[in-house]
């Protein structure tokens, strides 16, 4: 479980920074280490066992936002606008076109075997046919030259 603590920890802490941005380098770092001495007193002094606990605790020390705003009013400076993070869509497309490349090699690997296997492509031969035979008891008519 330490390691999903100190993931929302860390978290909430990067959150808080990227809000800090505008003040004194010095200045942001006494701020995050104060809230992350806070954190770890609070941790132990009440020996917080659940996530849920800990988000607890950081829900009482504020949201990133309220505590940045917080920090820039005590310093007379502005908060700088924080950009929301940008979507990559990179992965989707290089997975869509993995997934076309295999598909078109399989189905490529699928015809050729399909069409090695049947050999060759011949044209049908032509169906041979017999001349008609006469009816058992009915003769045949008996070709006369013309003339």
């Amino acid at each position: 479980m330490k390691t999903k603590h100190t993931d929302v920890v860390a978290e909430y802490l990067h959150e808080v920074d990227q809000r800090l941005a505008g003040l004194p380098v010095l200045q942001r770092r006494e701020l995050l280490a104060d809230l992350r001495a806070h954190i770890e007193t609070e941790r132990a002094e009440r020996n917080l066992r659940t996530e849920g606990e800990l988000i607890e605790v950081l829900e009482r020390l504020g949201s990133p936002e309220v505590v940045a705003a917080a920090a820039h009013e005590e310093a007379g400076t502005r908060p700088a606008p924080v950009a929301p993070p940008q979507r990559s869509y990179w992965p989707w497309v290089a997975l869509a076109g993995g997934v076309l490349v295999v598909l078109f090699l399989c189905f490529g690997a699928f015809f050729m075997a399909r069409g090695a296997s049947s050999g060759p492509v011949q044209a049908p031969a032509p169906a041979v046919t017999a001349p008609p035979q006469p009816e058992a008891g009915v003769s045949a008519p008996v070709p006369t030259p013309t003339g």
